[in-house]
């Protein structure tokens, strides 16, 4: 059974925004017979003490994860745990990484360059996950 990461933003956000199309993503990825590993299934205060348990096991997650699926909507707010996840899950561990944001014209070099394949929605992501990455 393949692992799916779901990455995306959780900090300056409110739990509903964070939490919101990883239910849905997981609810499609288990129906196609994945396992799904969400980050918010953990729950943080983001107080600096918890900084590196929290890196700690989103990199367990990522280095177990087969494909991260990548939420990279609403360009005005800051993606650094996500962008350093998706470097990480592509440049270092040579895994796919499947990203979703609505407006195609807003772009940044290193998400560019270390993104596998782009969608427009969560529920497009989902499906070409569901039919490029079975097994």
């Amino acid at each position: 059974m393949l692992k799916i990461y779901l990455a995306g933003s959780m900090e300056n956000v409110s739990v509903e925004e964070s939490k919101s199309w990883r239910v849905q993503a997981s609810a499609w990825l288990t129906f196609y017979g994945f396992k799904v590993l969400d980050p918010t299934r953990r729950v943080h205060s983001f107080k600096q003490s918890e900084f590196k348990k929290i890196f700690d096991l989103d990199i367990r997650d990522i280095q177990s994860a087969d494909i991260v699926l990548v939420n990279l909507n609403n360009p005005k707010l800051a993606k650094h745990g996500t962008a350093m996840e998706v470097f990480y899950a592509n440049y270092i561990l040579k895994k796919p990484v499947v990203a979703f944001k609505e407006d195609p014209s807003v772009k940044h070099p290193f998400f560019e360059q270390l993104v596998t394949e782009w969608f427009s929605d969560v529920k497009s992501a989902v499906e070409a996950i569901a039919s490029d990455y079975q097994l």
